[in-house]
């Protein structure tokens, strides 16, 4: 397949946000190449003029879609027939409120646990640089660099949330995520909604990283998880 005729999604390889397009991207089979954008200098999305950060979304007509939410939504209403996101007012209600806790509560706990200490963060940005397919120097430069500023941001973010210890806070987030759940397969009913899809990209993106063990401690969630997995045919 030639990709050059395919859309393309800017991204970073492990960022939460863009997860949650590949999750539907995958669950949808639609077919895509990703450019992975430089995190320091970002010279691969010059183009955009009023947007400056991941995912963005170009789709083979040249049409572009900004963040991740936009972009599923987009996706799901031109690509393929069967609806992901709920078109009944009481579901698309719950739906809706899932997918701003996903986006503002849940990502939100990753980084003072990912990011917690120049260690743990130097780690991180390891498996990061290697994922992201970047030069010996590149790597380097933004190993070091990017775990000493998500050191400080992290903090930062974690005394604006209020957060006192990173790992509880995310196991309560799992442990609200399990119970919104309650006895469904999934939170969209007998198939993944547009909510299980943005959660599931949000945990898939720190799958390889030590914090995901806190997702395996939730059995219930974990369950969910791998059943989301199963479902989209998603690729580790």
């Amino acid at each position: 397949m030639n990709l050059k005729n395919l859309p393309k999604l800017y991204q970073y390889a492990v960022c939460p946000f863009c997860c949650k397009v590949k999750a539907l991207l995958s669950y949808k089979q639609i077919p895509y190449d990703t450019v992975e954008v430089h995190p320091l200098n970002k010279k691969e999305i010059k183009f955009s003029k009023d947007y400056k950060k991941v995912p963005i979304w170009v789709d083979v007509d040249g049409k572009q879609v900004n963040d991740s939410t936009p972009i599923m939504r987009y996706l799901d209403d031109n690509y393929g027939k069967d609806r992901v996101f709920a078109t009944d007012a009481k579901a698309k209600e719950s739906e809706d409120a899932w997918m701003t806790w996903a986006d503002e509560t849940l990502v939100r706990a990753l980084p003072p646990l990912i990011y917690r200490n120049i260690s743990d963060a130097v780690k991180a940005f390891d498996y990061i640089t290697k994922e992201g397919k970047f030069s010996w120097l590149q790597q380097r430069t933004i190993k070091y660099s990017g775990a000493l500023v998500m050191t400080m941001v992290a903090k930062k973010s974690a005394k604006s949330q209020g957060i006192k210890n990173p790992q509880i806070h995310l196991e309560q987030c799992l442990e609200t995520w399990a119970k919104a759940l309650g006895n469904q397969d999934y939170l969209g009913g007998n198939k993944p909604n547009g909510a299980d899809l943005a959660v599931y990209g949000i945990l898939k993106s720190i799958e390889a990283m030590p914090a995901f063990r806190f997702i395996e401690n939730n059995p219930k969630a974990f369950d969910w998880f791998q059943r989301v997995e199963g479902m989209a045919l998603l690729a580790a």
